[in-house]
Parts: C-alpha cells; sequence; structure tokens
C-alpha cells in the first residue's frame, strides 16, 4: 500500500486509475492499526487494484474532502467513481466481497 502524502496524489490516482482502494485510519485508533496489516495481505491479492493508506492525521483536508468522519473507513473507486465505503464495523471478508464482485470484470 502507498501511503498519501497530499491529498493531490490519491485525487490523481482516482481519476487515472481503473481500481483505487483507500484504506483511512488515525494512529491513535487501536482497531485501526490492528485491522491494516491485515487488510495490507488481503490486498495482494488484487494486483490491479492500487491500494492507498491514508492517514487523516497527516492529511487532514482529505478527510473532508472524502467526507469521512468516523474511522476505520474504506473506499473503493472504479474508473474515478467511488464505488463502495465501509464505515467502522466492517471486516476483511465484507472488504473481500465487494471487491471480488468488481474486480473479476477487470481480470
Amino acid at each position: 500500500m502507498k501511503t498519501v502524502t497530499k491529498y493531490e496524489d490519491l485525487t490523481g490516482a482516482i481519476a487515472m486509475e481503473d481500481l483505487v482502494f483507500v484504506y483511512l485510519s488515525q494512529p491513535a485508533c487501536s482497531v485501526c492499526q490492528t485491522l491494516l496489516p491485515k487488510v495490507e495481505d488481503l490486498m495482494k491479492d488484487y494486483p490491479l487494484v492500487k491500494s492507498w493508506y491514508l492517514n487523516t492525521a497527516d492529511v487532514p483536508e482529505a478527510a473532508g474532502q472524502l467526507s469521512v468522519f468516523t474511522i476505520p473507513t474504506v473506499l473503493f473507486f472504479v474508473q474515478g467513481k467511488e464505488q463502495f465505503r465501509l464505515v467502522r464495523a466492517f471486516g476483511l471478508q465484507e472488504i473481500k466481497e465487494k471487491i471480488e464482485r468488481v474486480y473479476e470484470y477487470f481480470s
């Protein structure tokens, strides 16, 4: 997963890539930090998806621009449009199922 350091980098990727996954969290969120390595491992199964990690404490404007009000949050974009959003209470299986519905069309 690439780390977002500037919001413009993320918006550029969303505009240019077919499939973009974004995991948003903060260092103070213990659930977020526990889930992050598991999400990173999961995303290795989807090489066509460009995966990004966004620390909302480092890039607060991104949370505002993306209308993210709670963490952890997962966003998935398909050809520049938000396909799905998972917020606060979700599991790896739910992420996997939602990605696979779209991924089969691109592989």
